[in-house]
């Protein structure tokens, strides 16, 4: 009977070491995610398209407060914003389209501060400047498809 429950107590440490990995890959997967993207449209879907996307969660989790559940999406945003300006324009002038991408990437670092901060005002003020700052870019370098 003594062996049963050591067994039984050893097969229940085994079950609760081998989760503990997938927590911490759980918390890891929105970094891991944003990576090194291979395009611009990889960039713009992960950051802005669909209910998933890191400017959706992170403007929910701002006007939440919950700042916690913000912490994620925006460390990958903040990964994968600067890589925007290492693609080539798809139309218009490249001169323009390293100034906008710059741009970009700096409102979301300023975002990252804010949120790191718990500065609701100044986040939500940023992500009224990064969502104003979509229509100049994509008329001036966005190919129409």
């Amino acid at each position: 009977m003594y062996r049963l429950f050591v067994l039984a107590g050893l097969l229940a440490l085994a079950v609760i070491v081998s989760g503990a990995p997938l927590q911490a890959e759980d918390k890891d997967k929105d970094t891991k995610k944003a990576g090194k993207p291979k395009s611009i449209e990889e960039i713009m879907e992960k950051a802005h398209e669909g209910d998933d996307a890191y400017r959706v969660a992170v403007t929910k989790a701002i006007k939440a407060k919950d700042y916690k559940a913000a912490a994620g999406p925006m460390k990958a945003w903040s990964t994968l914003a600067p890589y925007l300006g290492s693609f080539k324009a798809p139309m218009g002038d490249q001169k323009s389209w390293k100034k906008l991408s710059k741009q970009y990437a700096d409102q979301v670092k300023d975002l990252a501060v804010a949120v790191n901060k718990k500065d609701q005002k100044k986040a939500l003020s940023t992500l009224t400047r990064i969502n104003v700052s979509c229509g100049p870019c994509h008329k001036l370098h966005k190919k129409d498809e």
